[in-house]
């Protein structure tokens, strides 16, 4: 018997998902509830998520292949450019579009332009009411309204908490409904195509975005240096690229006060999604208008 012949792949619901929306609505939240780990990063600011990143969720009778894309929004710099691209690749062959919403905020250009894109994609859409434990049942009717007013063909609306897990397993039944059969495209074990420095840069991110919610929440990068493997420890080296000198004084903070409390952060995350004893070492360094600098967002895979 072959190798090929003697390995069942399995089989079941199987099929990509776009999950949508304007920033801050709970994306990467979502996605991390239901893979049940912390994979994307997640903060209260808009554009933590600047690529689509993708999230695979496996049980014995489905596969569902999250794209989990940068939020709808309006930006004028390079960097907001290529998120506006990604979110248009990720609408391009989904089976699926779950558009997520957040009923406490009032609606706006970013929600319509959220609404432009799934009328474009032509696919049959979810609509995701999240924050459900934040919002009251006026702003969740008046969401509700709303979008199933604007959105046509066929769709289906879920009122969930991404947070509290609240509906998720409801929503995610009615997600595997949608998709076609098929065979599972990656391994059981699988939870993603973003390789590790991918995963640990946007981890320290969050650490910093944690710290720095407000003096600079769109100005800093993270690039990963090396990456070296040890028996029992995973050594890491990062820079950490603002666009002021000023900004580079802040994320240091006092005798690198700040900069020790970020590092210590990001290990815990680190070291929790890894299961590894973590390493890290962090440089700061100053790179004016990285945003808007195609050859930088090229090599750090933000092109």
């Amino acid at each position: 018997m072959t190798l090929s012949n003697s390995i069942k792949w399995p089989s079941g619901k199987v099929g990509f998902v776009a999950v949508v929306g304007r920033p801050n609505v709970g994306k990467s939240t979502l996605v991390n509830q239901i893979l049940g780990c912390h994979l994307h990063a997640v903060s209260l600011i808009p554009q933590t998520t600047r690529k689509n990143c993708l999230g695979i969720y496996s049980d014995d009778v489905s596969q569902i292949i999250f794209l989990d894309t940068p939020g709808v929004h309006l930006g004028k710099t390079k960097l907001s450019a290529n998120m506006f691209k990604s979110v248009q690749r990720s609408l391009a062959e989904p089976d699926l579009v779950l558009c997520l919403c957040d009923p406490t905020r009032k609606n706006g250009e970013e929600d319509q332009l959220v609404i432009d894109y799934i009328a474009k994609a032509g696919k049959p859409t979810i609509i995701g009411l999240n924050k459900s434990d934040l919002s009251t049942a006026t702003q969740r009717a008046d969401a509700i309204s709303y979008y199933e007013e604007v959105i046509t063909g066929q769709h289906s609306v879920f009122v969930i908490s991404a947070l509290t897990g609240e509906n998720v397993e409801t929503l995610q039944l009615a997600i595997v409904e949608h998709l076609p059969t098929g065979p599972f495209l990656y391994p059981k074990d699988q939870l993603s195509e973003a390789v590790e420095r991918d995963i640990a840069a946007d981890l320290i991110r969050e650490a910093v975005n944690k710290h720095l919610f407000d003096e600079i929440p769109h100005s800093i990068v993270i690039e990963i240096l090396s990456w070296k493997e040890q028996p029992k420890k995973i050594k890491i080296s990062a820079n950490l690229h603002v666009e002021k000198k000023s900004q580079k004084l802040i994320v240091i903070g006092k005798n690198g006060s700040m900069l020790d409390q970020i590092k210590r952060d990001a290990v815990v995350v680190l070291r929790e999604f890894f299961d590894q004893y973590i390493s890290l070492g962090i440089f700061v360094k100053v790179s004016p208008n990285w945003f808007n600098n195609t050859g930088f967002l090229k090599e750090l895979g933000l092109d």
